[in-house]
């Protein structure tokens, strides 16, 4: 019975960081999607260059560029920390604040894909539905729920099912 159990605590961390890698992934690709289809926006080219560059950059560089941010004595994300809240995180050391960091690596490292994807399915909705949905007095919120969301998560379930299973 003792000896499954630092087995179960690795599985659950690793239901739990697949779960969470994929929805902070697709949240940060779908709301940044959502934010530059917004017509107002002017150059929203250069934009979408800039969010598709970290999937351009090889991980590994992306991963020692994070590492040297996340150094305890002179990593700028601390040197900040120390600056604005007066704390200093020892990221490598503390396990809740190292499986944070490596959250918000993988984060940085999937983001790309999912704006990608969410971007390219946006331009496939209708336009039609939100002029209707305008004319009935809705909101973006609401536009979001009712209309964008419903759209959008049919064809991405099966890339958010292989997601989950490339991050388990």
């Amino acid at each position: 019975k003792g000896m499954f159990k630092p087995f179960i605590g690795i599985f659950a961390w690793t239901i739990i960081f697949s779960v969470l890698s994929v929805a902070l992934t697709l949240g940060l690709g779908m709301m940044l999607a959502n934010i530059v289809q917004w017509e107002p926006i002017k150059g929203r080219g250069i934009f979408q260059t800039l969010l598709i560059l970290p999937y351009a950059i090889p991980a590994f560089i992306s991963i020692q560029v994070f590492r040297g941010l996340f150094n305890p004595n002179f990593g700028e994300i601390n040197k900040i920390l120390e600056a604005v809240f007066s704390i200093s995180p020892q990221w490598f050391q503390d396990p809740f604040l190292a499986k944070s960091m490596i959250l918000m690596v993988n984060t940085w490292l999937g983001y790309p894909y999912m704006f990608i994807l969410c971007l390219g399915l946006l331009q496939s909705i209708p336009k039609d539905l939100y002029e209707a949905s305008a004319i009935e007095g809705a909101g973006p919120v609401s536009n979001f729920f009712k209309i964008t969301l419903p759209l959008l998560i049919k064809p991405l379930l099966p890339l958010l099912i292989a997601s989950f299973a490339f991050n388990f």
